[in-house]
Formats: C-alpha cells, sequence, structure tokens
C-alpha cells in the first residue's frame, strides 16, 4: 500500500485540481462574454441628487435604475425630480434619464416636461445638465411658455432653473395663443 500512497496523493491533487478548473472555467467565459453595458443591480424607486456647497443641486426619483458595471452611469426610467439654486426651482418630469457620476452630467429623455415656481412651463424631447458648467440645455426643438409668452427654437442653453434662457435657430417668441 505504500508505494502506491504517492500516486494515489498525486491522483487526487490532478483531480482536485481539474475539478476547480472546470468549476471556475464557466464563469471566466460568462465574464469575458459580458457586455460592458450590462447592469451590475437594480433599483426600484430610487433618489438620486448632487449637493454643493452644503445645497441640493438636483434631485431625481425614478421608478427603476440600472447601475452600468463600470459604476459610473445610471439609467433611469420614470424620472421625476428638480434643478435648485438661489434664485428658484425647476420642477421636472422625463420618461428616461442617465447620469454620469465622473462627467456630471444628467441627460433627461423622453417627453419632458417641467415648472418653474414663478410660473414657466417647459416641454421638450431631452434635456441635459452639465454639473461643470452649471448648464441646462436641449439640442432639440422645445416650447416655454410664461407669462403669457410663448419661445420655441430649436435648441436652448439657460441656467438650471431657467431664469436666463438663450434660445438658437428658428427663434420665435410669440404671445399665447397666437
Amino acid at each position: 500500500m505504500n508505494k502506491y500512497r504517492p500516486y494515489i496523493v498525486l491522483a487526487v491533487i490532478v483531480a482536485m485540481a481539474a475539478g476547480i478548473y472546470f468549476l471556475f472555467q464557466g464563469d471566466e467565459a460568462e465574464q469575458k462574454g459580458a457586455a460592458p453595458d450590462d447592469a451590475i443591480v437594480t433599483f426600484s424607486n430610487m433618489d438620486m441628487r448632487e449637493e454643493a456647497k452644503g445645497q441640493v443641486v438636483w434631485y431625481l426619483k425614478a421608478a427603476n435604475v440600472k447601475i452600468d458595471a463600470d459604476k459610473d452611469t445610471a439609467h433611469l426610467k420614470n424620472v421625476e425630480g428638480y434643478f435648485k439654486n438661489d434664485q428658484g426651482e425647476l420642477t421636472i418630469k422625463a420618461d428616461n434619464g442617465t447620469v454620469h457620476r465622473k462627467d456630471k452630467t444628467v441627460t433627461l429623455t423622453g417627453t419632458v416636461h417641467g415648472t418653474t415656481k414663478d410660473g414657466a412651463v417647459l416641454d421638450a424631447d431631452n434635456l441635459k445638465y452639465d454639473g461643470k458648467t452649471q448648464i441646462l440645455s436641449t439640442d432639440k426643438q422645445f416650447t416655454l411658455v410664461k407669462d403669457g409668452k410663448v419661445l420655441t427654437a430649436d435648441t436652448f442653453t439657460a441656467d438650471r432653473v431657467l431664469q436666463v434662457v438663450t434660445a438658437k435657430g428658428n427663434a420665435s417668441l410669440k404671445e399665447k395663443g397666437k
């Protein structure tokens, strides 16, 4: 029995190594085949916010949130929230959204509807907030109604609560109802 003992030990070690290899081989293949934009985690009814100097800059609540594997990008569905500064607040609703933490951007898409405390109403197909420049913008047609006036254009840039708006491309300012 002693002369076979080294062979038995070697066979057991080889069998264990082969078992471990085959056990983890499937996980490695799955990781290699996984798309880099696959969500690593999904949440329901999640709140997100950005603060600066102890003040909320923006707040978003989404019915569904998927965080990408890079842990930097969040994809939102059925979004509600607001953008805020010392001059006011823009309350917002959108079908979808994306938050990029490193880039400090929030992009809202689908039907985007916003209202300000001073009575302005915004409707757009998309809205982007750049936290580095603190600029709110759209690259698609929009409508902004305030004080009986309707502003439309191809694009705009503005502060985050629509106090100062710069409309570009086929800009039109009309009285409401005309």
